[in-house]
């Protein structure tokens, strides 16, 4: 019969679920950390445990772009008032990109009810969905081999689908461009192993934001282009922003330096009569006029230690 009142049985099916666990102390220091919380976040045991939370490991952060670290964390909110509490957040992955997650935080309490830590689970939002859309971009033999993205041919056949579909239904649709800013003076700089690691990092990232009704992919060397469906011209300077913030975030770990690039940003959406000449022509107008304005005004590089 089965013993439920054994806690190795307990702990053994905990360490084995793909959800992503991990558990806290009260000095927020990580004492368990289980299968999933490995595979969704590319960290091992080994690399955890021991460590407290707040030690630029997970680096939560929500939508806007801001950092959940300190009295932000929900683990801290959650060891302060004693609630559950659930929110979705990315998370940084061991390899850089970003990867949204739905995380839930619940207090860990002693036999006298006194709270002794905090655990949190998270598992990857709408991670379903992101399969089957990896499956049908594998199935047209044309993803990018290091982050699972359209390439030029894949993402041109979906603009003249979508254009069809707002010529028929009206179906509306934008066209993103994001290009990393000075590319080539940081490919030099660090080199071409480097510079493909980030690339990839960038189209992960990029890949995990985007809804699944989307299609994301490099459009040339330095630079990815979204075909973001049901998005509107009010809608897409929104949407470019909150895509941009997400992926500066993004970044590599290079000979004990954290390495991040900028980017800028243009877009176009759908009108009547537009060609795919015509919104892609609209879309690098707009990013050219985005680097021409500013290069985002931000350092060539940031170097975090």
């Amino acid at each position: 019969m089965l013993k439920l009142d054994d806690p190795d049985i307990f702990r053994t099916v905990l360490e084995s679920l793909q959800t992503g666990v991990y558990i806290v102390d009260d000095d927020r220091r990580i004492v368990f950390w289980n299968d999933g919380a490995e595979r969704i976040s590319g960290f091992l045991r080994q690399d955890v445990v021991g460590r407290r939370c707040r030690d630029n490991i997970l680096v939560h952060c929500d939508e806007n772009h801001t950092l959940l670290c300190g009295d932000a964390c929900p683990l801290t909110e959650t060891m302060r008032d004693g609630k559950a509490r659930g929110i979705d957040v990315y998370l940084r992955h061991k390899e850089g990109y970003r990867v949204p997650v739905k995380v839930w935080a619940v207090p860990v309490k002693d036999q006298e009810g006194r709270i002794v830590g905090a655990a949190e689970s998270f598992e990857v939002r709408s991670a379903a969905e992101k399969t089957d859309r990896g499956n049908r971009l594998a199935s047209t033999q044309c993803p990018d081999e290091t982050a699972c993205l359209a390439d030029r041919g894949s993402l041109m056949a979906r603009i003249d689908t979508s254009l069809t579909a707002f010529a028929e239904r009206h179906v509306p649709f934008s066209i993103l461009r994001v290009q990393v800013n000075h590319w080539e003076h940081w490919e030099a700089r660090y080199g071409h192993v480097a510079a493909n690691a980030m690339l990839a990092v960038i189209g992960k990232t990029l890949l995990n934001t985007a809804r699944p009704v989307d299609m994301v992919g490099r459009w040339t060397e330095d630079g990815f282009l979204g075909v973001i469906a049901y998005c509107t011209a009010d809608l897409l300077e929104n949407v470019g922003a909150l895509l941009k913030k997400i992926v500066q975030s993004a970044g590599i770990e290079w000979w004990g330096d954290r390495l991040t690039a900028t980017f800028s940003w243009g877009g176009a959406s759908v009108e009547p009569g537009d060609t795919v000449a015509s919104i892609l022509e609209r879309a690098e107008k707009s990013l050219e006029l985005s680097c021409g304005e500013s290069r985002d005004c931000a350092p060539l590089v940031q170097e975090v230690r």
